[in-house]
């Protein structure tokens, strides 16, 4: 994650979840009746299915959980952290629950044209409103964001380490001056 960068992960994830979802779709759709008498479009199907599956644990499964900590400002972090927990749980309760009833009414296929469509919109929506967050402080995310909140916390924290320099300048003069 950290050599390649997050959104580009999310990207590539995104086309290869998309390409496996689609693949499926198409078997599941020509040969459901038949699997038996080819079985080796359903080992076909199958390797489709273990690449959606590392290219969801390398790319969609660890990126959601890095980038919150990595997008929030320090004084929202942790409810932005939870807030973003809570929303991919829920996302995983929902698939959850949709999915059976998804694969017994559309003989299978419809299950897996569902789930590509929603993996091209992930790649859609990461080009256009997902930034870089590799090697990016907060302020830069701030600034990416619009937010000025930590930019003002970085000026005002070099006000005052400013303000104790010049006390301590201040401070190493008299005591000079009373050991002259």
């Amino acid at each position: 994650m950290d050599r390649l960068g997050r959104r580009p992960l999310l990207l590539l994830g995104s086309v290869v979840m998309t390409i496996s979802h689609i693949i499926i779709a198409v078997l599941v759709w020509l040969y459901f009746d038949s699997w038996n008498g080819h079985k080796d479009k359903g080992w076909v199907a199958v390797a489709f299915l273990f690449l959606y599956m590392l290219a969801f644990g390398m790319t969609w499964g660890p990126v959601p959980w890095a980038m919150p900590s990595e997008i929030f400002p320090s004084f929202l972090r942790a409810k932005g952290v939870a807030l973003s927990t809570c929303n991919n749980w829920l996302n995983n309760f929902v698939i959850g629950l949709i999915t059976p009833p998804l694969i017994q009414n559309t003989r299978g296929f419809g299950a897996y044209a569902f789930f590509a469509v929603f993996c091209a919109l992930s790649r859609v929506w990461t080009w256009f409103c997902v930034p870089e967050t590799k090697g990016r402080s907060l302020e830069d995310m701030d600034r990416v964001f619009g937010d000025r909140a930590a930019a003002a916390d970085k000026a005002r924290r070099k006000e005052i380490l400013k303000e104790l320099l010049k006390q301590r300048d201040g401070q190493i003069e008299q005591e000079e001056v009373k050991t002259a």
